[in-house]
């Protein structure tokens, strides 16, 4: 190894990839996104969740699949879709995935504000944006600080948001309203699946557990259990509090609030209830603001594996961190906060993750023929011929959500996506016969010094 030179380091066990994975996922998802979709699907929300579910339970088992081939750094968003799909195709996976965390990481931020100032008692507003900053910044300094900060502190976040939600849902049930339950849908059908397509934001980090390979001792056992349960932990949680919350007040009011949570906990739980909900929103929102920065900066480091980006990019801190891969994602964060709407960015952010999905269940189909010898190594059902027809259902159901994103968001993505095309090619013609050396071998452990 080169002077100077660092490397990731293995430090992650199941808990740790557990929290950092459910911990991406639920946030701003179950904290601002359940009151936006509750415009189209009203007090069927719990059903745009557990119908979300499915698309994501298929992905996982895809990258659970890929994963078990190969652990690796960078995996799923980068390494698997440009060894097996496409070179192009598969940097413009990993390019989109980076848009895709950075959009949560701005849209926590501004959510963590919103529910300070549903706080009972404060006698005072903190401006959104201003805010939105300051915990960008926060956490970005704890990211700099190393993996193990991070888990440490995402660990604490968890546990506390978890016991949270199960008290509010618990709590909650005696309060239930049968005709709050039977208002159903002002949109039908259509708008449980528009809501349900929304809602995917809620659950698009999981598949990110496989970013982590590099960082996760026995990677294989411990990325598996992080996918699994950063599923299941977040599918319960979402659909019980949805249910319980456009069963205690009316959907219409719910969804008007900027806090929605806390405007429900105010009809049952008091002042006292209200400042606890806030607070397990603050963990909530948090745990998935910090695990975003910590993958999305590994999502841009994974791009410097071929050479495609150089330099500063690939520098690794004393703390084995991603520095300016970290420094870069947080920058276009603070972009995001200053100009973008919750909405349009969920939507955006939905259809890259959308994009990396259908790229990962081809990888899935592509993988058996393309590296055989890998591929016998996988255990039980992953080398049965049935188990293909998960990713075929997985590509027609997330083309199918992608589709429902509407045009603005596809626009604004296919723009971005163009961004990185050009970026890609001009990368890749300044060293095309060293990239295309390096994109034919698995990368291992590989990094480059500055």
């Amino acid at each position: 190894m080169a002077e100077g030179r660092r490397e990731l380091k293995r430090q992650l066990g199941i808990l740790d990839v557990t929290a950092i994975t459910a911990g991406i996922v639920i946030g701003a998802g179950v904290f601002i996104i359940t009151g936006i979709a509750a415009k189209y699907a009203g007090s069927l929300t719990w059903v745009s969740y557990a119908i979300g579910i499915i698309p994501v339970l298929l992905v996982g088992l895809s990258t659970i699949f890929l994963n078990l081939m190969y652990p690796v750094e960078g995996g799923e968003s980068y390494v698997y879709p440009t060894r097996i799909v496409s070179k192009p195709l598969g940097f413009l996976s990993g390019w989109g995935m980076w848009l895709a965390l950075i959009g949560p990481i701005a849209i926590t931020a501004q959510a963590f504000i919103s529910y300070v100032n549903a706080l009972p008692g404060i006698p005072f507003k903190v401006t959104v944006m201003a805010g939105a900053v300051v915990v960008t910044i926060v956490f970005f300094i704890i990211n700099w600080m190393g993996i193990k900060t991070v888990s440490i502190v995402q660990n604490i976040l968890f546990i506390f948001m978890v016991a949270g939600v199960v008290i509010y849902i618990i709590l909650g049930i005696p309060h239930i309203k049968g005709a709050n339950i039977t208002m159903g849908s002002p949109m039908g059908f259509a708008g449980v699946m528009k809501a349900a397509s929304l809602l995917i934001f809620a659950y698009a980090g999981l598949t990110l557990a496989a970013d982590l390979g590099e960082e996760a001792k026995d990677p294989a056992r411990t990325i598996t259990w992080g996918v699994i349960l950063g599923a299941i932990i977040p599918a319960v949680l979402y659909v019980g509090s949805a249910f319980v919350s456009t069963a205690v007040m009316p959907w219409d009011k719910f969804a008007a609030s900027d806090a929605p949570y806390a405007a429900v906990a105010s009809t049952y739980m008091g002042p006292i209830g209200v400042a606890f909900i806030v607070i397990v929103a603050w963990a909530a929102i948090l745990s998935s603001h910090n695990g975003e920065q910590a993958v999305g900066a590994r999502v841009l480091f994974g791009l410097t594996r071929d050479k495609i980006f150089g330099g500063k990019i690939v520098s690794i801190n004393k703390f084995g961190v991603p520095s300016f891969a970290l420094i870069a994602t947080v920058v276009v964060t603070l972009f995001l906060i200053i100009t973008g709407s919750i909405q349009l960015v969920a939507e955006i952010i939905v259809a890259m993750f959308l994009y990396n999905w259908i790229i990962t269940h081809v990888g899935v189909i592509m993988a058996p023929k393309k590296y055989p010898e890998l591929y016998k190594k996988l255990p039980g059902m992953y080398q049965k011929k049935w188990f293909m027809i998960f990713p075929v259902i997985g590509i027609l159901v997330s083309a199918y959500l992608l589709y429902l994103q509407g045009w603005k968001a596809l626009l604004y993505g296919a723009i971005w996506m163009a961004v990185g095309l050009i970026a890609y090619f001009i990368g890749y013609l300044k060293k095309k016969e060293e990239v295309d050396k390096l994109m034919s071998e698995w990368p291992g452990e590989r990094y480059f010094d500055e």
